[in-house]
């Protein structure tokens, strides 16, 4: 075989390699995709299909980074899990919950939950039929405004109490104390700065009635429109008994 003959052969190789590349790597960019697709449906559905009794919701679920080598590991590194209308017993709230370690087949458990949730002030007046101690929860900056009826001085009055809000320390639920207080049935002409028995007396609200038994809650925002609620997991199991388990408050 002359010179001649074998240049053309030895030219076309590089071009061969470049196209079997570029192909392959098209293969891959379409593989992702798709997988990616996948991955994020299948969570979505295996969180709405797991919510606790009396949650309901439309979830949407993002794996972030390249799935392709997480699902040969069997583990994907990092969800981010979102519903912008899920409802839990009749209240309406956002949620948003980043998790890690995520098993692949749906066995084991997630680690590193940190999410928010987040309640309009038209959602938080509902919380009241779960209290006895006040009639209506209202949000104002900084806390809430809690409306009841007591009796004072021998006068049944109807009073609004301010206070701060903060999550009790085993994350179980929030402690809301009142402090500024006022009359609202002003026909009585009576002012007082306190009112025994609700200024500076605690009223504890049990939220982990509401959560995956594993959840606690970490901290509060509270704005005159919304309340934002973190919480947090060390290790929540990824199945129904897991996130359907709701919690208890002593």
């Amino acid at each position: 075989m002359s010179a001649a003959t074998e240049t053309p052969r030895k030219r076309r190789w590089p071009v061969v390699l470049v196209v079997v590349v570029l192909v392959l790597a098209a293969l891959v960019v379409v593989a992702e995709f798709v997988l990616r697709s996948v991955v994020d449906r299948v969570i979505a559905q295996q969180v709405e299909q797991s919510l606790p009794s009396g949650a309901t919701g439309k979830v949407t679920a993002h794996a972030k980074g390249i799935v392709i080598p997480q699902l040969i590991s069997g583990q994907l590194d990092e969800v981010e899990i979102s519903s912008r209308k899920l409802t839990v017993d009749g209240v309406p709230l956002a949620a948003d919950v980043t998790a890690r370690d995520v098993p692949v087949d749906g066995k084991g458990d997630v680690h590193d939950v940190d999410g928010h949730v987040t309640l309009a002030a038209s959602s938080v007046k509902a919380l009241s039929k779960y209290s006895p101690l006040f009639d209506r929860m209202t949000l104002v900056d900084g806390g809430v405004e809690l409306s009841g009826k007591t009796a004072v001085l021998g006068y049944d009055i109807s009073y609004a109490a301010r206070g701060a809000v903060v999550a009790q320390d085993d994350g179980t639920g929030i402690t809301i104390t009142p402090k500024t207080v006022r009359i609202t049935n002003s026909a009585l002409g009576l002012k007082v700065d306190s009112i025994p028995g609700v200024t500076n007396v605690p009223v504890e609200v049990c939220t982990a009635r509401f959560l995956p038994a594993a959840l606690r809650v970490r901290s509060l925002d509270i704005t005159s429109t919304e309340a934002t609620v973190r919480v947090t997991a060390d290790s929540l199991p990824l199945n129904e008994q897991g996130l359907q388990t709701v919690g208890k408050c002593s």
